[in-house]
């Protein structure tokens, strides 16, 4: 068993590497790293200072208080075609919830030398939590509750606290996430425990007319001069209800669209990867389940039932 938890953290570090913000640290609930939305991977992942849909769970829960109406989401993406990531939320006004599984395909053991010895399974999940709190009109207190469990090969388990915060003023929002603030190691079946990867990420979001700028970044561009933890988007909504996006970052550039109907949203991304192969993200989110269920009345009406 500690050759098969070696062999997925070992496999987990070389394809998530380039996911991970931290760069310090690679630990195998690195299913955090991989986000929930794709509408956020098309903006090259930063949302910490917008947060204004239901993916505010995940990026920063004091911007929950910026929705008005109960929403649900969906999301599957297939990480370099070895992994199958999947996730489903819900959020309303102030408060969110997102369950995460990784699922990957059959995967080759290997013993110290890097013999092949065998095959397995890897299997991990997430829940994710999010509160929010308005102090005044502009300022926004949120928190965050992180439980991840690592199914097979091996049984694992950690939870993490992260608080932040979301302040806005005029065409500008600022947030701030303590990523992992106060945590509880990981800690496995065999004994064996991982710290969580803690730092702190800062964001700025700023509107120009239809158009809206965000950049993201943590704590090592500041302490070490290091560029390589910017991430950048723009989001446009000229063309509305379809809108368009562009981010970068250190792994790459994404491309992404949405296209809204009625209640409905889909959110598509593309990313390109300078040394992996390139991916896509798929999202669905709905909102305002009143006139959902009188939609699925009307049908069935329609049909008879």
């Amino acid at each position: 068993m500690g050759w098969k938890r070696a062999s997925a953290v070992l496999i987990l570090s070389v394809l998530f590497a380039s996911l991970a913000m931290a760069e310090s640290y690679i630990s195998t609930a690195s299913i955090f790293e991989l986000g929930v939305s794709a509408r956020v991977a098309g903006l090259g992942g930063a949302f910490i200072a917008l947060a204004d849909d239901e993916a505010a769970t995940f990026y920063n829960p004091a911007g929950l208080l910026q929705l008005s109406e109960l929403k649900l989401s969906s999301h599957f993406t297939r990480p370099f075609g070895a992994f199958s990531h999947g996730t489903v939320g819900t959020a309303g006004s102030g408060w969110g919830g997102y369950f995460l599984l990784l699922d990957s395909d059959v995967l080759e053991e290997r013993d110290l030398y890097g013999n092949p010895i065998g095959t397995f399974h890897y299997t991990s999940t997430g829940l994710v939590l999010g509160v929010g709190h308005e102090l005044s009109g502009d300022f926004s207190l949120g928190l965050q509750l992180k439980v991840y469990g690592l199914a097979l090969p091996i049984q694992g388990f950690g939870i993490s606290l992260s608080p932040c915060l979301m302040f806005r003023g005029g065409s500008r929002r600022y947030g701030i996430v303590w990523r992992n603030l106060l945590n509880w190691p990981i800690r496995y079946a065999d004994g064996h425990t991982e710290p969580w990867t803690t730092d702190t990420a800062v964001g700025i979001a700023w509107e120009l007319g239809t158009e809206t700028y965000l950049i993201d970044f943590t704590e090592n561009l500041i302490t070490r001069g290091d560029v390589s933890c910017v991430r950048m988007g723009c989001e446009s909504r000229r063309f509305y209800p379809l809108v368009l996006r562009a981010g970068t970052n250190r792994e790459g550039t994404s491309f992404g669209f949405s296209v809204h109907w009625k209640d409905a949203r889909l959110d598509f991304a593309y990313l390109v990867h300078y040394a992996l192969p390139d991916t896509y993200v798929l999202s669905l989110s709905y909102q305002d389940f009143g006139s959902l269920g009188a939609g699925l009345e009307e049908l069935l009406a329609g049909l008879g039932f």
